[in-house]
């Protein structure tokens, strides 16, 4: 069948992408790939594509925008590495970094053609178990995604592996207690219906980053190349907001738990203000990435717990502008480290005069998930906080709160870039006078411009993603 292929083409390219990975043309195949796999998800009628051992394997509306997204997302970051790698420095520092770069990419191009095919296939399961344990594969090969070939550290491999593998039994639990019903065909007890609900919960909880749990994606987005942090801040939530939008609407008894519709509210809020107020007091670009995407995704998980006729489409476009915003601070910060030690705050003083694009690119992404008006990301933000005003409008004030945090937290590391540099050549020999790449400069500007163009005209991305929602039955009215 050719929905299969979704599953099976990334797969075993990556075979040849991995024997090509010291040759461009295995950069070049792996971008053809996930074009051609973006394409086909779009092409391809949903319905359900077969039953294997009782269970629906399927490919709804949903899945086929999330996966559109999400080869989409992976297409443009493997050609901004692709550049980066082509890039011909004439500092020593950025000579070393892009030929690290190189070196991670080798396995990065690879690695990420199986995990597309695994989430697919999660994507596509309609069994909770089997869903949770494609993705737990999958986040076996993001560990060395995020790791790559540092040694220095592995705090933020080591956190995700440890969070994400918690998740599993929680949902293989939840998993065992609906089969036992739905093969049954009896009616689900309040006691049992809260035991799911609370496993179903904190399995969400775990992979959506919510506080306390936040740790894997602020280390991620910390420790690792940008390129690869914005593959995984990107691609994890995706599947993961996928995932429980499925379960939710193949099982709508789920919402009639006590607790569940109001913890989801309450664990978006919180984790939009932690994130926020955390954003604005960080000393660096890379950790700051983290907690602004911990806030964007507080805000769509409030979104999801708010529900409402219109919770489909401003998730959709929420996720889409998040990935949007992600590549162009990846691509930002790419630039940045090629001429500078570090992205901290004391290290890129005088940067915005020497790196005008990838500066306005940087703070124009960082301002993008953080839902600031004139940016791509102020419509979804918009829907958060309107219907939330109506619910609790302490809830309101938090959200509010955390977006000025994230706000602050980028408008800080502009004054660090717009500040005249201590001295032209630092002790360790590093040159802040060198040009950007120039295609890398090209794909920052439009970027930046449809970040831009999104915020004032957002119909342009939210009328196509309308058709799609519009076959979602989501429950939480």
């Amino acid at each position: 069948m050719p929905h299969l292929l979704l599953v099976g083409v990334p797969i075993g390219a990556a075979t040849l992408v991995f024997l090509l990975r010291r040759l461009r043309a295995g950069a070049v195949l792996a971008v053809l790939t996930v074009l051609f796999l973006a394409w086909l998800a779009v092409q391809l009628p949903p319905g359900v594509v077969l039953n294997l051992l009782g269970r629906t394997i399927e490919l709804d509306s949903l899945s086929k925008v999330m996966l559109a997204l999400l080869f989409g997302s992976t297409a443009l970051l493997f050609v901004i590495l692709i550049f980066l790698t082509a890039a011909q420095p004439t500092q020593r520092r950025a000579l070393t970094y892009l030929r690290q770069t190189g070196q991670q990419g080798r396995f990065f191009y690879p690695a990420a053609l199986i995990i597309l095919g695994l989430f697919v296939a999660a994507s596509m399961s309609r069994h909770l178990g089997i869903t949770a344990i494609l993705i737990e594969l999958a986040a076996i090969l993001m560990v060395f995604v995020i790791q790559t070939e540092r040694l220095e550290s592995t705090r933020a491999s080591l956190r995700f592996i440890i969070l994400v593998s918690l998740a599993a039994p929680l949902f293989l639990l939840a998993a065992r207690d609906i089969d036992d019903y739905q093969l049954s065909g009896t009616i689900v007890t309040p006691e049992n219906l809260e035991q799911i609900a609370l496993f179903v919960g904190l399995g969400f909880a775990i992979w959506l980053a919510v506080i306390p749990f936040h740790s894997w994606m602020t280390n991620t987005a910390a420790e690792s190349v940008p390129v690869t942090a914005a593959f995984v801040l990107i691609a994890f939530p995706i599947v993961a907001v996928s995932t429980l939008m499925h379960l939710l609407a193949d099982l709508p008894w789920l919402v009639d738990s006590q607790y569940l519709v109001g913890a989801i509210i309450i664990a978006g809020v919180t984790t939009a203000f932690a994130g926020g107020v955390l954003a604005a007091i960080q000393r660096g670009f890379s950790e700051m990435l983290g907690y602004a995407a911990l806030f964007n995704m507080g805000c769509i998980i409030t979104v999801l717990g708010l529900g409402g006729p219109a919770a489909v489409v401003t998730v959709l476009v929420g996720l889409t502008v998040r990935a949007l915003a992600l590549i162009l601070i990846a691509a930002s910060l790419s630039t940045l480290n090629i001429g500078s030690a570090s992205v901290g705050f004391s290290w890129v003083r005088g940067a915005a005069y020497t790196m005008p694009v990838a500066t306005v690119g940087l703070i124009v992404g960082g301002l993008t998930l953080a839902g600031a008006p004139f940016t791509a990301g102020f419509p979804p933000f918009w829907q958060a906080i309107r219907p939330l005003a109506e619910v609790d409008i302490r809830g309101t004030i938090f959200l509010l709160a955390g977006a000025l945090g994230t706000t602050a937290g980028f408008l800080r590391g502009l004054r660090a870039l717009l500040k005249p540099p201590a001295q032209p050549v630092r002790s360790n020999g590093l040159n802040l006078r060198f040009e950007e790449p120039y295609a890398i400069l090209v794909i920052i500007a439009m970027l930046t411009v449809i970040t831009i163009a999104l915020g004032v005209f957002p119909w342009l991305v939210i009328e196509p993603l309308q058709l799609f929602a519009g076959h979602v039955a989501f429950p939480i009215k």
